[in-house]
């Protein structure tokens, strides 16, 4: 596989990932990640899409209860950096975007792989570097 052929295969998961979240589809958006994926989030850490999907699914009830959704991820500034051994390590920015407009923002910082359909994250590193004034996840 060429860099290049790895660059857009690791974009597009990425981008699938904002899709998937924004759209609801988490049992799709679990399975992004390796049978022993981690998702990390702060000082918390899901490993393997079941963990992650439970993660996200307590998510998607949070966030409907603070009334935040429709919500959609804006993603910038992505940088995938192929790796000797085949993986990718990826570098990108976001924006998370509720009803009552900017909540919070940060960096993704991951580790992809190749798998048997497509690139999945073997570790996706969640950095919130901000919170809006009255963000209702700011803790």
């Amino acid at each position: 596989m060429t860099e290049d052929e790895i660059r857009v295969g690791v974009t597009h998961l990425l981008t699938s990932y904002q899709y998937l979240a924004d759209t609801g589809k988490v049992e799709r958006l679990a399975q992004l990640f390796a049978p022993d994926g981690v998702l990390e989030i702060g000082d918390e850490r899901w490993v393997g899409p079941e963990a992650v999907l439970g993660m996200f699914r307590d998510t998607a009830g949070r966030f409907a209860e603070a009334d935040f959704l429709p919500a959609r991820h804006h993603l910038s500034s992505i940088y995938v950096e192929p790796q000797p051994d085949g993986s990718a390590k990826t570098y990108a920015c976001f924006q998370f975007i509720g009803t009552r407009g900017l909540d919070h923002w940060g960096t993704y910082r991951d580790k992809a792989v190749p798998g048997p359909d497509g690139w999945l994250f073997a570790l996706r590193r969640v950095v919130t570097e901000g919170f809006a004034p009255g963000s209702r996840l700011a803790r």
